[in-house]
């Protein structure tokens, strides 16, 4: 693995990329700018001005270059109606721009460990020159040989300007593609658009910079769970499991997938063996380890990072200002009332508004974060090659996770002897989701002790506590307290067949009868690049709650090992990807006033 430097400079004019960020009042156009206002070029835009480059200049030395990794050679007759296809061009493999910058294809082959050689961000000025200029032009009648009628079209660029300078950074994972880099590089000419006003004329100048010394392993706990807090450096796109054709979105959260997906290739590309006992021990499924969901947030509390409870409501017009509360017990107090006078001293109990006097609402959301997480959206249209003109119906957006946003989540069951490799993979250059080769998803991680919560009686006393003053409000018995076991979901739960959810709860408490449930569903699952497929599944939603009852006789008491093996061990299937995380006797349902 090779670290460089690209120098870009316009010696004459400026550059337009558009598409990168809004367009402010007044124009039609506008070039990229980073979240402080500052001119950069998008590393798609770089990628592909490359490749272009070094397709031509393959093509003039009579190699094969397919056009944009379609696997299509653009010098045949019948190139512009062949569908796209791995390719396969260089005697039955890829064509060397494909080995540089990748191709289109559903998984590696056996012996690969990445799909694209260049790993490119985006580059962004280098001196603090940020000034703008808008530039004018306007459409031509030839027949009047004059301005055309409401033609006029107005783009702000950077200033031109002799000191100013893009510099993008990045990796080549397969060294001996230097002389394929170097290339390119020297044969790009033009990137972005208006090149017939004058603009898009660059200059590269590739530097290969000395090996950094390697970050030492972070310092693992020596045993138990590990939190891992990790911090956008880029912005992310994290693959929804539907998506549509015009508009990319990304999930507001990382599933547990993701994160181990990076593990892997990152201790792929660096371990001599990728079949390593230690780093196939750590990723095996149903055995390895669990990866939990991370989840964003904005505060240092120690609570777990997860979505807040279904019962959760908030002032109507306040929200988190006002404060939230929890109302399980309402509706344990609803489910057990018998009689029409039961059921009317529950209603006149039960929290219906907030201390302002304004109505409650349901809460979507997350418990250590107050605020949207932040995004932003990139237009973005597909080129045909083969006429170097953009396809038809291929413009498309993508909203990606702002850079800075943090993310919080768990790994657990850390199998014995692979602390080490975890604690290497943790320690190095990580991308997660989508656009790894584009710079997309770099992330810095920090990694602590896992939270630590009451231990389990002491947060099952205080629910019993809890519900027992709630009933004793509503004049109902309190015969089932002690009973109860209401089990929380931290993370999306998926289970096999038609099960809803229950049948998989009920299992594993050996129980038969549910109080209660509230619960949503979702569609969870991404592409799975080892099966080369997407993988969708029905799941029951994050934040789900089955409140279940174990029957007369018995109490939390009685199984007690059940509900610490629920709570470290999950339920339900894919839980090395994170999914069926519980948290038996949630605290947060404990919370039933505004605070003052």
């Amino acid at each position: 693995m090779t670290a460089f430097e690209l120098l870009l400079r316009f010696p004459a004019g400026s550059v337009m990329i558009g598409g990168a960020s809004e367009v402010p009042d007044g124009l039609h156009a506008a070039h990229a700018e980073d979240r402080d206002g500052r001119p950069f070029i998008p590393a798609t835009a770089l990628r592909g001005a490359l490749r272009e480059a070094l397709e031509a200049l393959l093509r003039g030395a009579d190699l094969p270059a397919c056009a944009g990794g379609t696997g299509i050679d653009p010098g045949r007759a019948e190139a512009g109606e062949l569908p796209s296809q791995p390719c396969t061009l260089d005697g039955g493999t890829r064509c060397k721009a494909c080995r540089l910058f990748g191709t289109r294809r559903a998984g590696l082959d056996p012996e690969e460990r990445a799909f694209s050689a260049l790993v490119l961000g985006d580059a962004g000025a280098s001196a603090d020159v940020d000034s703008w200029t808008v530039l004018p032009g306007v459409s031509i009648d030839r027949r009047a040989r004059s301005a055309a009628n409401q033609r006029l079209f107005l783009a702000r660029v950077p200033a031109p300007s002799r000191e100013r300078a893009f510099v993008a950074r990045g990796r080549l994972i397969f060294p001996e593609l230097k002389q394929l880099f170097e290339a390119a590089a020297n044969g790009t000419t033009h990137i972005g658009a208006g090149r017939s006003r004058g603009l898009a004329r660059v200059e590269m100048k590739l530097r290969w910079l000395e090996a950094e010394p390697q970050r030492a392993p972070l310092a693992l706990p020596a045993e138990g769970d590990v939190r891992v807090r990790v911090t956008l450096r880029s912005p992310a796109s994290i693959g929804v499991p539907i998506a549509s054709d015009d508009v990319r979105d990304t999930r507001r959260e990382i599933p547990g997938a993701a994160l181990r997906g990076a593990v892997g290739f990152a201790l792929a590309e660096t371990l001599p063996d990728p079949n390593d006992a230690a780093f196939q021990a750590l990723v095996t499924p149903e055995r390895g380890a669990q990866f939990g969901y991370l989840y964003p947030i904005d505060d240092d509390a120690h609570g777990p990072s997860a979505p807040v409870p279904i019962t959760a409501v908030a002032c109507k017009y306040e929200h988190h200002a006002h404060g939230v509360v929890d109302t399980l017990l309402d509706r344990v107090a609803v489910a057990l009332a018998e009689t029409a006078k039961q059921a009317s001293d529950v209603d006149r109990t039960r929290l219906a508004r907030c201390s302002c006097g304004a109505p409650l609402r349901g809460l979507d959301g997350m418990r250590r974060r107050r605020t949207p997480v932040p995004t932003r959206s990139v237009t973005r249209v597909s080129i045909d090659r083969t006429r170097s003109s953009a396809r038809d119906e291929q413009l498309f957006s993508q909203i990606l996770l702002d850079a800075g946003t943090v993310f919080e989540g768990t790994i657990r069951n850390i199998p014995a002897g692979t602390r080490e490799r975890l604690a290497l993979a943790l320690s190095m250059p990580l991308s997660l989701g989508r656009g790894r080769s584009s710079g997309w998803g770099q992330v810095d991680v920090d990694v602590r002790a896992a939270p630590s919560l009451p231990a389990i009686e002491t947060r099952a006393n205080n629910f019993d506590e809890a519900l027992r003053r709630r009933l004793k409000e509503a004049n109902l018995p309190d015969d089932r307290v002690g009973r109860l076991v209401p089990l929380t979901l931290l993370a999306p739960l998926l289970v096999h067949g038609d099960d809803d959810g229950r049948t998989t709860m009920l299992r594993a408490l050996e129980a038969s009868e549910f109080l209660l449930t509230a619960r949503r569903f979702s569609r969870e699952g991404g592409w799975d690049q080892q099966k080369g497929r997407m993988e969708p599944a029905l799941a029951v939603a994050a934040g789900g709650i089955f409140v279940v009852d174990l029957g007369p006789g018995r109490s939390w008491r009685d199984v007690l090992p059940l509900l610490a093996r629920i709570e470290q061990q999950g339920v339900g299937e894919r839980r090395h990807q994170g999914f069926g995380h519980v948290l038996c006797f949630d605290p947060f349902h404990c919370t039933r006033t505004f605070p003052r």
